[in-house]
Order: structure tokens, then sequence, then C-alpha cells
């Protein structure tokens, strides 16, 4: 199988995300890596390097919910050197309620990098429509 990370053309810094200041409860962690969890790449992990204990399972929120589209702060957007809309990667944390058999995904709270620079910020949206806590649709 041939994975991004055995092609020799590929360093493995150019894949790691800094987060400048960390994330919100983690400010020592400021690089992550994002490797897939699944065959199809629906769920990835978004590993810290500094701490390999700290590890998340994120998604791309468009593939449970197609309609997903946060206002990005613009001030944000210039913070992490994003021009264009090409530029932005946006990720969401997945939680798992295995009582309920749920998954759930904080759509309020998306991670967002520049994918040229893979400069990252978890922003913390203040739309309250976009809950911290979406169950993901059956089949989705």
């Amino acid at each position: 199988m041939d994975r991004p990370e055995d092609r020799p053309e590929e360093r493995p810094e150019d894949k790691v995300l800094h987060f400048k200041g960390g994330i919100p409860g983690f400010p020592t962690a400021e690089h992550f890596t994002l490797t897939d969890l699944t065959d199809d790449g629906i769920f990835q992990q978004l590993n810290c390097l500094e701490d390999p204990d700290l590890v998340m399972v994120v998604l791309f929120p468009w593939l449970a919910f197609p309609d997903y589209s946060p206002d990005l702060p613009d001030a944000e957007l210039r913070t992490l050197g994003i021009e264009s809309p090409e530029d932005v990667v946006l990720f969401c944390t997945v939680m798992v309620d295995e009582q309920a058999e749920q998954i759930y995904v904080n759509l309020r709270a998306p991670f967002v990098a520049n994918a040229r620079t893979m400069v990252a910020r978890q922003l913390v949206l203040d739309d309250d429509t976009l809950p911290l806590r979406a169950a993901i649709p059956s089949g989705g």
C-alpha cells in the first residue's frame, strides 16, 4: 500500500500542523500530525508530538454535515495567512458516547489550518446555532 509517509519526495515535517500557543486547554501542545484511522479516511487521528498521550479523533465535517458552513472570522483567517478558500483545511473533533452508541462532532470549535504553511488554530466560534455535540446522522 502506498502511504504518504512512504513517499521519499515528501518530508515528515511538511505534514506537521503548527498550533502556535497550543490549543485550548493544552497551551504547550503546538505540533500535531494527522493519520488515517479508517481505510476510507473519514476518521483521522490528531497526534500531539509534544505529548504522545494527547490524541483526538477528527473528521472533515462535510462528510457528515454537508450543509456545514461556519463563518470564520476574517481576523483569524489573516492570522493563519489564509488568502483564498483553497488554503483552508477544516476539521472537527469527534466524541463517542459508547453507552448511547452515538458519535458526535463539535461543530462550534473547528480546527482550521493553512494548507500551504501548515499553521493552524482551533477556533471557538460565537455562533450559538453550531452545536458542541452534533450527532452524526445514521448512515453518516
